[in-house]
């Protein structure tokens, strides 16, 4: 599934991501009450991730998903996981020389752990983190490779016409930069590596992602 995502088509969705962070209280000094800890739900973080695009390339992604601190800046989190994608003329069937289009939809979850510098540095570098990840995909293709198969690929690859389901292990590590832009608002920078790459991955190393996040 690798070829099926243009890495354009990834950008695209990354500054429409919209993660909610939940530090902006922590390291507010002036108010204490939201500064308090020991409360449980100033301790947990929900949101997620939202994406489109149009044209010959139509792709729709929904990624929701909540976190909590689980001790000095180390959190932990979960998350799920949408994607649909469809791709015109995609193939090309040989017997009834016609192209196909290309429909697909993902389905998964993720498990993540990220934990912020502040707790070791005191200036801008206390927004640095680093982010750990596992994400399992699956999702059923209508084609499934033929070596005799009618219909060609643009991996250049034959397929015949037969329902085949994918499962997809990702192992994600890496980093990212947190930018508040404000008491309640902010933005998360990310670079991670998909330690588990291979062809039916949806993803390309490294994956950017980049949004905008508010805090309560």
């Amino acid at each position: 599934m690798k070829s099926l995502i243009n890495p354009i088509i990834l950008l695209s969705f990354s500054f429409l991501f919209i993660p909610f962070c939940a530090f902006s209280q922590d390291y507010s000094p002036k108010n204490k009450q939201v500064n308090n800890l020991d409360s449980f739900w100033h301790r947990v973080t929900v949101g997620g991730n939202l994406g489109f695009q149009f044209g010959d390339a139509t792709g729709i992604m929904v990624m929701p998903e909540s976190r909590i601190r689980i001790v000095d800046q180390l959190y932990g989190g979960l998350g799920f996981t949408y994607e649909y994608s469809r791709f015109k003329n995609y193939y090309y069937d040989t017997q009834s020389n016609e192209y196909l289009n290309y429909t697909v939809n993902v389905y998964g979850g993720r498990v993540f752990f990220r934990y912020y510098l502040s707790s070791v540095f005191s200036n801008f570098l206390e927004n640095i983190f680093a982010h750990v990840e596992y994400e399992y995909l699956t999702y059923i293709t209508p084609y499934k490779y033929d070596p005799s198969g009618s219909i060609e690929g643009p991996d250049l690859m034959t397929y015949r016409r037969e329902k085949h389901s994918i499962e997809v292990n990702s192992m994600f590590v890496g980093g990212g930069y947190r930018q508040p832009l404000g008491q309640h608002t902010c933005l998360d920078f990310l670079v991670l590596y998909n330690l588990n790459d291979t062809y039916d991955s949806p993803y390309t190393n490294p994956v950017f992602r980049v949004g905008f996040g508010y805090t309560f």
